[in-house]
């Protein structure tokens, strides 16, 4: 079980070498990045730190991201795609498990035709490769008639604090930093394996869909959504805080860069 979060160890402090976020309810609290959760983004790229975000988020939301945000590459809807800047241009790679199935959209566009009596999520219009419902409004009945259609049509379902992700293949934000790892060590001047990426990386998250990074990262911490849901868990971070969003997200990392020059 998870450590309540207080303070990295000086240990600790001196692996970390990059930031890997969530940004719905890790780095934003209801819908809002806050001044605090900026700022920290600001610090960690001043102090030499790279940040890749990883998100159930749409490509739209993403493509805001990398232009507006002082990060360095966006993993985006649970990993089917990856965004990040190269010679002044933003850079789209898909996930070679959506590339090599000839089927996906055949496959997504039925299930968006089967289901249109669902709420989808808000930014589905700006979606390329999954399908998103707001998670909100969904009664049980209408839960298990959805995954019902999920599993005929062989999808993949991924659920986070605000939405049910569905994909036509086994992607995950894990599996997307497996299938990216390669671009991002030569866009990021990575100079380790991708082993050592997840010895030396924090992971950052609050839902079920962060599960996988919490088991495969070395040091990782969510945030109070994660001990509010903790049955939703088989594998828990290294630490939990008691803070939820963007005051979780600025508390861990002001007290990651402690004594480092920004």
């Amino acid at each position: 079980m998870s450590r309540l979060f207080t303070s990295f160890t000086e240990e600790e402090r001196k692996s970390i070498r990059a930031i890997v976020s969530d940004v719905d309810d890790t780095i934003t609290t209801d819908g809002l990045i806050y001044p605090d959760a900026l700022q920290a983004l600001f610090d960690i790229k001043k102090a030499g730190l790279k940040t890749i975000l990883v998100t159930g988020g749409s490509a739209g939301w993403a493509d805001g991201y990398i232009r507006l945000w002082p990060v360095d590459a966006v993993i985006a809807e649970s990993g089917a795609l990856l965004l990040y800047k190269k010679n002044g241009r933003i850079v789209y790679e898909v996930n070679p498990d959506i590339k090599s199935d000839p089927l996906f959209t055949k496959r997504r566009d039925t299930l968006l035709r089967e289901t249109k009596d669902y709420v989808f999520s808000s930014d589905q219009y700006a979606r390329l490769y999954d399908v998103a419902y707001e998670k909100s409004v969904l009664t049980k009945d209408k839960e298990k008639k959805l995954y019902e259609i999920i599993e005929s049509l062989g999808g993949f379902k991924l659920v986070s604090s605000i939405h049910v992700n569905v994909l036509f293949a086994p992607i995950s934000k894990k599996k997307g930093i497996d299938a990216f790892f390669p671009i991002l060590k030569e866009v990021l001047n990575f100079n380790y394996s991708l082993k050592e990426f997840y010895s030396s990386s924090l992971a950052l998250g609050d839902s079920a869909n962060d599960e996988a990074m919490f088991k495969t990262f070395k040091i990782s911490v969510g945030n109070k959504r994660v001990s509010d849901n903790k049955d939703s868990f088989l594998y828990f971070p290294t630490y939990i805080t008691d803070q939820y969003g963007s005051a979780s997200f600025a508390h861990v990392i002001s007290n990651l860069l402690d004594n480092k020059e920004i």
